[in-house]
């Protein structure tokens, strides 16, 4: 029977590996941060001032067919720190400025 041979891989390609490896979680985090300071900033338009764990799960673009605008629905989570409720829900953002919530919260 004849013994098969193991190649190490090159230590280049090993460096190439890990950099990308790296590059691809720091830009996850990067995205996860952008996306909370956003949801962050829509919801102090909305009035939260005082929010804690933010969390944007998802970014749709959608089309308001009652005025022909385009914008944004943001699914959302936070802890509004002035009532100590866990709100969850989504966010409604148009291009135009216009702003809507729907959002159920409960105390913690």
């Amino acid at each position: 029977m004849a013994e098969t041979e193991i190649r190490k891989l090159p230590k280049k390609t090993v460096i190439f590996i890990a950099a990308i490896i790296v590059m691809g979680i720091a830009t996850f985090f990067l995205t996860s941060a952008g996306k909370a300071a956003k949801g962050k900033k829509i919801l102090y338009t909305l009035g939260y001032k005082n929010t804690a764990q933010v969390k944007v799960y998802a970014s749709h673009e959608f089309l308001r067919e009652d005025i022909n605008v385009k914008g944004y629905k943001h699914t959302v989570s936070f802890i509004n720190l002035d009532t100590n409720e866990y709100c969850k829900g989504f966010i409604l953002k148009d291009f135009k400025g216009n702003v809507e919530k729907d959002l159920i919260c409960e105390k913690r």
